[in-house]
This record gives C-alpha cells, sequence and structure tokens, in this order.
C-alpha cells in the first residue's frame, strides 16, 4: 500500500519537497481550529469544574502535590493535567481569577491538541510518506471527537498528546533506531503518560512489545522457509524470547513510568497525610464495576459499536472498512511490519478498554485517533486504485453521508443538539440560532456530495475539502450553545454554577457559609467553582456538604460558626482537611443552604414542621437553570433572616 510504484508517489515526492512549509501551515490550521470556542464562560461538562476548582485550590492554598476540590482529597485522577494548568491558574491569580478565566485553564488541552497534529503528522511521514503523515494530522484535527475534546479541561488531551509521542518513540526504536535520544523519548513520555492516566499509559507499550513479538514469529518462520500462519505469528515462545531480548529498553520504559508515579503518591502523603493511592484503586473499581451492566447489551447489539465508530471518529469513520480490507490484503501479501506495530497498539488499547470501560465513553478512544488516521489516510492516499478501492471509498462516503443526515435528522426531530457527545442541548426555546446550523450542515454535505463524484481518483482533495467544510460548520454550532452573561439572560436559561454565585451575591454580604448535600455539589459540580466569586481577600472559599439530619443543618443556617464541629462530627480527621481550617478559623456573617429538588422534598417537610415564628424567618428563592449537563434544572436557596421578626 504504501510501495513508492504506487498512487501516492507525486504527492508524497511534493509534500516532501515542500515538508517544513505544509508541517507550518497544518500546524497553524491546527492552533486556530483548537483555539475556537475556548472563550465560552462555561463548562461543556461535569467533569470540567472538577479539575477547574482543583487547579484553582492548587494555586490559592499551595496543594501542588495533592489536588483538592472544595478542601476534599480529589483521588481520581494523577497530577498532570493539574501540573499541565498551573502555570495558566497562577497567571489568572494575578486578577483573583476574575473575568474569563476559563480560556486560560484551556490552553493546556489546546496545546496539546496541537502537539497530537504534530505527532500524528511525523509518526504517519515516518510510516507511509509525507502526504499520509499531512492528511493524517488534518483528519485528526476536523474530527469532532477530536475538537470537541481539545477544549475541555480534562485529562483526556493531556494523556492522548503523551501517548501519542510515546507510540512515535517506540516506532522508532522499532524500525531500528537504537540511539540514547529514542530510549530518552521513550522514558519520558511513558512517564508523562503514567502521571496522567496511571498504568493505562503502559498499554501502547504492551502493543510495542506484541508487535516485536510477532514480527520475530514470521522472520523465524520466513528463515525456515515455511509460510507463517496468523496461530504461528502468535506463538507464545517467539513472543517470550523477543520480550527478552528487548528487556533493558522495555526495563528502562517500564521503570521509567513507575518511579515518578510513586515519588508523587509520597510526596502527596507527606504533604497532605491522605493516601491518594486508594483513591485511584476506588474509582477504577467503580468505574468497571458501573459498567458491567452494560456489556451484554452492548454485546448483543451491533448498532452501538457503528454509533460509536461514527462518533469517535466522525466524519472519517466510514472509511475504517477500506482500510481494514487493505491492510488485511497488505499483510496476506506481503508482510508488512509497519502496519502490525500499528495495529498491535490499536487492538491492545481498543480491547482493554471496551473489556474493562465496555464502551463506557466515547471518549476514552481519544488515544486511537491518530493511529486511526494514519491507517485512514493510507489507505485512501496510497492504495492501489482498483475496483475493491473504488468500492469501499463509495461505501465510506455512503457511510459518512448517511450517518451525518442520520445524526442532524435525530437532533432536530428530538428538539436538541449534542454538546460533549453524551449529552443534548434543548434548543426548542432558540431555535434562531439551530436554524442556521442545521441549514450549514447540510450546505455542507450537498456540496461534499457533489464534488466527492469520482474522488476516489484525488482522495486529498476529498481531504482537505471534507476537512475544511468541517471546520467552517463549527461556528455556527458554537453560536447555538448556550451561553451566560448576567441572571437576566434567558438563552434559554442562565447557566446554573455562575447563576446560583451571582445570586447569592446579590442576597448576603460579607463571608458566607454556603451548605448542600453532598449530592448537590456531585451532580453539580460547577456551582463550586463559581463560588470563588464570593472569595474575600483572595482567600479560597469552601463549601460544607453534610449528610446531617435537616435540623442539624438548618441549625448551621442559623448559627454558621457551628459549620466546623458539623464537619468534624462526619470526618474523624478533619483536621487534616484545607476545608475545616477554613470554617473553623472563618467568622460568617451568613449563610446559605443550596437544595436539588431531590433534596428540597426531604427539607420542606422540616420547614413545615417549624412553629410559624421560625417558619417565617426563612427565606426560600427558586432559581431556574442550566446544569453541565445541559438539561433544565431548579435550586432552591434557603437562608435565614431574622429581620423578618422586627
Amino acid at each position: 500500500m504504501n510501495n513508492q510504484s504506487e498512487p501516492g508517489l507525486n504527492l508524497n515526492s511534493f509534500c516532501q519537497k515542500h515538508w517544513p512549509l505544509l508541517l507550518g501551515l497544518l500546524l497553524i490550521f491546527s492552533a486556530a481550529v483548537s483555539f475556537y470556542g475556548t472563550g465560552l464562560n462555561y463548562f461543556y461538562d461535569i467533569d470540567e469544574p472538577k479539575y477547574a476548582r482543583a487547579v484553582y485550590e492548587m494555586v490559592t492554598q499551595g496543594n501542588f502535590f495533592a489536588p483538592m476540590f472544595d478542601g476534599i482529597p480529589r483521588m481520581e485522577k494523577p497530577p498532570l493535567a493539574y501540573w499541565a494548568m498551573y502555570p495558566f491558574a497562577w497567571i489568572a491569580s494575578f486578577s483573583d481569577f476574575s473575568g474569563n478565566a476559563l480560556f486560560l485553564l484551556r490552553m493546556p488541552t489546546v496545546i496539546c491538541s496541537v502537539f497530537m497534529v504534530l505527532g500524528t503528522a511525523l509518526m504517519g511521514r515516518k510510516l507511509f510518506g509525507a502526504a499520509t503523515g499531512l492528511l493524517a494530522g488534518m483528519m485528526l484535527q476536523s474530527s469532532v471527537l477530536f475538537k470537541f475534546m481539545s477544549v475541555m479541561i480534562k485529562v483526556d488531551v493531556v494523556f492522548a498528546c503523551c501517548v501519542t509521542w510515546a507510540c512515535f518513540f517506540y516506532l522508532l526504536r522499532y524500525l531500528g533506531d537504537r540511539s540514547e535520544g529514542v530510549a530518552a523519548g521513550g522514558a519520558i513520555l511513558t512517564a508523562l503518560g503514567v502521571l496522567a492516566k496511571g498504568p493505562f499509559a503502559f498499554l501502547p507499550l504492551a502493543g510495542y512489545v506484541l508487535a516485536v513479538g510477532i514480527r520475530y514469529n514470521v522472520n523465524r518462520k520466513h528463515e525456515l522457509g515455511e509460510s507463517a500462519s496468523f496461530l504461528s505469528s502468535l506463538s507464545p515462545g517467539g513472543l517470550i524470547i523477543a520480550k527478552w531480548n528487548d528487556r533493558k529498553i522495555l526495563f528502562l520504559w517500564f521503570l521509567a513510568g513507575c518511579i515518578p508515579f510513586f515519588l508523587w503518591l509520597y510526596a502527596a502523603w507527606i504533604n497532605s497525610g491522605f493516601d491518594y493511592s486508594q483513591g485511584l484503586v476506588g474509582q477504577f473499581f467503580h468505574n468497571t464495576s458501573t459498567t458491567g451492566t452494560k456489556a451484554l447489551d452492548k454485546l448483543t447489539r451491533l448498532d452501538p459499536y457503528f454509533d460509536t465508530l461514527t462518533v469517535i471518529f466522525f466524519p472519517w469513520g466510514g472509511y475504517v472498512f477500506g482500510t481494514v480490507f487493505g491492510i488485511w490484503r497488505a499483510v496476506k501479501e506481503k508482510f508488512d511490519e509497519k502496519y502490525i506495530f500499528m495495529v498491535c497498539i490499536f487492538i491492545v488499547y481498543l480491547l482493554i478498554f471496551t473489556l474493562l470501560f465496555k464502551l463506557k465513553s466515547n471518549r476514552y478512544m481519544l488515544p486511537v485517533l491518530p493511529i486511526l488516521a494514519i491507517l485512514v489516510c493510507d489507505w485512501l492516499v496510497n492504495a492501489k486504485r482498483d475496483k475493491a478501492y473504488r468500492t469501499f471509498f463509495e461505501m465510506g462516503f455512503i457511510w459518512l453521508c448517511s450517518m451525518a443526515a442520520l445524526l442532524g435528522y435525530r437532533s432536530f426531530k428530538s428538539g436538541n443538539v449534542s454538546v460533549n457527545l453524551a449529552d443534548g442541548v434543548a434548543v426548542g426555546q432558540y431555535m434562531e440560532f439551530m436554524i442556521p446550523f442545521f441549514i450549514a450542515l447540510a450546505c455542507f454535505f450537498v456540496i461534499l456530495l457533489v464534488v466527492s463524484i469520482k474522488q476516489y481518483e484525488r482522495p486529498a482533495l476529498h481531504i482537505i475539502g471534507a476537512s475544511l467544510g468541517m471546520v467552517a460548520v463549527m461556528p455556527f454550532y458554537y453560536n447555538a450553545l448556550p451561553s451566560y452573561a448576567s441572571l437576566t439572560e434567558n438563552r434559554p436559561l442562565p447557566v446554573m454554577g455562575q447563576a446560583v454565585a451571582d445570586k447569592i451575591n446579590e442576597m448576603v454580604d460579607g463571608e458566607t457559609l454556603v451548605l448542600h448535600r453532598p449530592f448537590f455539589i456531585k451532580t453539580f459540580p460547577d456551582v463550586v467553582y463559581y463560588l470563588k466569586k464570593l472569595d474575600n481577600g483572595g482567600r479560597c472559599m469552601y463549601s460544607l456538604g453534610s449528610s446531617a439530619r435537616p435540623a442539624e443543618v438548618v441549625q448551621a443556617l442559623a448559627t454558621p460558626y457551628i459549620a466546623a464541629d458539623l464537619f468534624k462530627k462526619e470526618y474523624s480527621d478533619a483536621e487534616k482537611y484545607p476545608s475545616y481550617s477554613y470554617f473553623k478559623n472563618t467568622k460568617f456573617k451568613s449563610a446559605v443552604l443550596l437544595l436539588a429538588s431531590h433534596d428540597f422534598n426531604e427539607f420542606n417537610k422540616f420547614f413545615e414542621s417549624l412553629p410559624p415564628m421560625i417558619r417565617k424567618m426563612i427565606e426560600i428563592e427558586e432559581l431556574d437553570v442550566l446544569t453541565v449537563k445541559w438539561v433544565e434544572h431548579r435550586v432552591r436557596i434557603v437562608r435565614f433572616n431574622p429581620r423578618k421578626m422586627k
């Protein structure tokens, strides 16, 4: 497929000759597309505010090794994502995180996404030629999942960037480069990957080991004058021997991943007194156990896999079928170890995450997008233009258009549009913003359909045209999303975190205690981030989530100085928590209680049981808002106002 006598020769020669210029244009394109959408002043999903609040507390409280969320250890993820955001959060701290600090906090993922495109281009060039590398980078950047994740304050793009560059150094080693620079590069990127998402960073290394073993088994068969079968290529003896022969570099890369990770765990324990390894292990088992019920459902139906393929690599997923056929034919006709390397890494990653998480979230597949982009571009650019190629190309394009039409029809019929590939934004109240988006999307696919006839002869133009077309639709999409300016804005409703913080700021004056049920902040973490608006003197303000009886919570609402006692009642080791020091040392002037509809029913019964004189002093205000899941929700803000008795 990548033989120089085949179709991609002239294009590869042109791209190789002008490589620096074309790579620079690709990176400019990538940066421009990735930066678009970073200025929006709200969170895209439920995880973003957790990272934003954690790095905010890291800067204001100095918890560099021990990430905290609302004064409680945030143990779900290793610290690399927080450390990457730290310099930008430090810059935001000069203005007390006023204005749109989210723009700065999104910079690490934007930068990492551009580096992912660069790593994809270099890896594609090394494998299949300059044209494949450049077009694969463009294809990756125009992938909808990649674009959405590149502006989210999360670990996924940071981890995927580390994995992509680790794969690049593994590839160099696999192709025979045994220099110290390659060994060091692989070690550094493996260490960063583990610090980003734990042992999952070792999956590409496992793919490298498998590819080396398969190559050893196949070459051994060829040396004996025998043909290699699928089973013989996976001979355990050969896999073990190949691993042993490569033991020094594998040992180096494995230790490089483990040592910094365990040093961080030790530093976190020394600095905070908390064992973060317990949280990491607990989160892993929680994620795997809660997805178990989905396994049978997904394994008994094919459509979730087709939907997943379409979403994680939209709009290019349809060409994967032709790519699989091309790889099978290339390996069958002439063993090509380059394909074996890419397929091994892809299969190892896909199998582990499918078995462990049962396709729980599309974002878990983000690290395999560069591999998909390279393999698909290689097939489109370099494969022989025979009848099978034309058939698979047309199948892929039909899949692209039909799935796009289906997704558009679903959005139009249901009256919502996907924001983070999981939840829908209800758009019935502001269809004037959605109609231009739907029209732009329809025009794009009509134009693409017209200009793509016979484009299997010029696939590079097809890739460039489709990529630019997808990018052109993005402004219409972002214009249709909810936004926030003030409590009076209604498009269609104010966004919860900012709306609640602004409302509390209107109601109280001075040091404020914010009470809630743990369920509230777990469901709406953006509220905690925007409580920074209530900070006095640049200090970090914490809220108190309590599972105590309604009577005790209301007592704290009326006499907020007992907040520290209420916190200590639930945490025997309260002295270790930053929030406890805040509750103990702050002289609160007022307090508010935030209640979701689920909690309000319980508290309302208690309110009605109070004597009329006390009940008269309790004020309850309702606020209709949109949550980070982009669904409508009602929040009750409760406060105790003794002045009503005067």
